[in-house]
């Protein structure tokens, strides 16, 4: 349905306006699509509903082309790589299945760095450890076998700094020693891949990080349960605190972002502020940018867009959700850019908030979500932002109205962004936008008899590939070309 079609009786005029209003922009997308096609057929038809089966995951770009995972549901996995084409999509290394008690993890975790793809993988010989690839399948290969034998060192957390990745491990506790985390470092062979730090005993790294320059942000709650931000630039003298998060006990940082060569993240204070930090990577550029009273709104960070930080207020008495921008350079205030229309706001429990974003140099695209007194929310809205009132504007209504699958939304520097919708004739399929309401459409309707279901977008050359359930009766790899 068009973003203006379908409000629920009793919406108030100014809410049918505002979306009447927005209903206006003009292209910029350098770019057009192509039709959607499957890739290839690579898994076998699968008896799980839909939303739940196996398929290409852990999509990234690699040098060009899209590297991926596929763990089947008879334990095999494997690591593969496509151009785009059938006879380019391969296997490059396959790790049969295993008999319990053997160590069955997931291809997972794909990081570029430089001319090499870092992942992990479990298999019976070397257990969970950190594998590499060079696009080939004689070039993949484990990098080390950090707890030698069939025990796993388990990486987590893959990050790459240039070259250089960098990843945590947990060392378990034993009867007589309490357990630890460590930094590590690798270049992709054994002699290179080394511990940075022993971040020390019953520590708790976040999974949440962020880059800064050319070092990564990330996050340690200690023993006692005060957290602090922390920087490593891959070395042993480039890895040390920035600033200790002061606030409840226990309390870990909340939105975490990496925009423009800064660290954004959020924090609790004691008394239940809460304030947006911005940091550069080093202890004097890590610094309070603003602070949100506790007054009862609920603030999500976005991203940066040129000169200033994009937040969300969620407002609990109105239930309506305010788009603010704070300067990044921290002269001034918090300034209103917009507040959404809520077609719900009369009724109870219909609060706002912001569930998912992509953004490019110049457009923010997010979704705002309608809760509901259930799990599921009763409205699920693309909106797109230049960063001005003018500038933002509903594109479509509903995306997914499921609890147990959300839609993705990527957006690619051409200015297009691919999500996924939901309409009553085609279920849930990927579609895509310029910005613009008239060039917000379908892309396919892959699953005519349903849902596809659509995974991931993610551009690798001139394609932006997704994984979707088919005629085929299971989620296989597709790509829609991009077209100058």
């Amino acid at each position: 349905m068009a973003p203006e079609d379908g409000w629920p009786s009793g919406t108030p005029a100014e809410d049918r306006e505002a979306v009447h209003d927005t209903s206006t922009g003009t292209s910029r997308a350098a770019l057009t699509v192509g039709t959607p096609s499957r890739v290839k057929t690579i898994f076998p038809p699968s008896q799980m509903l839909p939303r739940y089966m196996q398929g290409p995951s852990s999509l990234v770009d690699f040098r060009g082309r899209l590297a991926f995972a596929a763990n089947f549901e008879d334990g095999t996995r494997s690591l593969w790589v496509s151009n785009g084409t059938e006879a380019g999509t391969v296997a490059l290394k396959t790790f049969p299945a295993a008999p319990p008690p053997a160590v069955n993890v997931q291809v997972a975790d794909l990081t570029p760095a430089g001319a090499q793809l870092f992942f992990t993988v479990g298999e019976p010989l070397y257990g969970h450890e950190l594998w590499v690839s060079d696009g080939s399948a004689g070039g993949t290969r484990l990098v080390k076998d950090i707890t030698p034998g069939a025990g796993s060192s388990a990486p987590k957390y893959l990050n790459a700094l240039g070259s250089t990745l960098v990843f945590f491990r947990d060392v378990p506790a034993t009867d007589t020693t309490p357990g630890r985390s460590e930094l590590w470092r690798s270049d992709g062979t054994d002699t290179g891949t080394v511990r940075v730090l022993d971040l020390g005993q019953d520590v708790e790294v976040d999974w949440r990080t962020a880059r800064a320059g050319s070092a990564l942000v990330f996050f340690v709650r200690d023993s006692a349960g005060n957290v602090a931000a922390w920087k490593t630039d891959g070395t042993r003298a480039g890895t040390q605190p920035l600033r200790a998060l002061t606030g409840p006990e226990g309390s870990a940082p909340l939105d975490v972002r990496s925009s423009g060569g800064l660290a954004f993240f959020t924090s609790y204070e004691a008394g239940g502020a809460t304030t947006v930090w911005k940091s550069d990577g080093t202890r004097t550029g890590t610094v309070r940018l603003y602070t949100f009273e506790p007054d009862g709104r609920y603030p999500r960070l976005l991203t940066a867009m040129g000169a200033h930080l994009y937040v969300t207020l969620s407002n609990p008495v109105d239930q309506r959700l305010g788009l603010f921008r704070l300067r990044i350079d921290n002269v001034g205030g918090k300034e209103h850019v917009a507040t959404l229309s809520n077609p719900y706001a009369s009724q109870p429990e219909a609060f706002p908030f912001l569930n998912n974003f992509s953004a490019t140099a110049d457009r923010i695209y997010f979704e705002q979500v309608i809760g509901s007194s259930g799990p599921a929310p009763r409205d699920t809205q693309l909106w797109v932002t230049d960063g001005t009132k003018a500038g933002t504007r509903l594109l479509r209504r509903p995306l997914s109205l499921s609890d147990e699958y959300g839609s993705p939304i990527t957006a690619v520097d051409s200015g297009l962004a691919f999500f996924v919708s939901y309409s009553e004739t085609s279920g849930l399929e990927p579609w895509v936008t310029d910005g613009t309401v008239a060039g917000t459409r379908l892309l396919k309707d892959i699953a005519p008899s349903g849902s596809s279901f659509p995974g991931a977008f993610v551009r690798a050359g001139a394609r932006v590939f997704f994984g979707a359930f088919d005629d085929t009766e299971a989620q296989q790899l597709w790509s829609v070309p991009l077209i100058p």
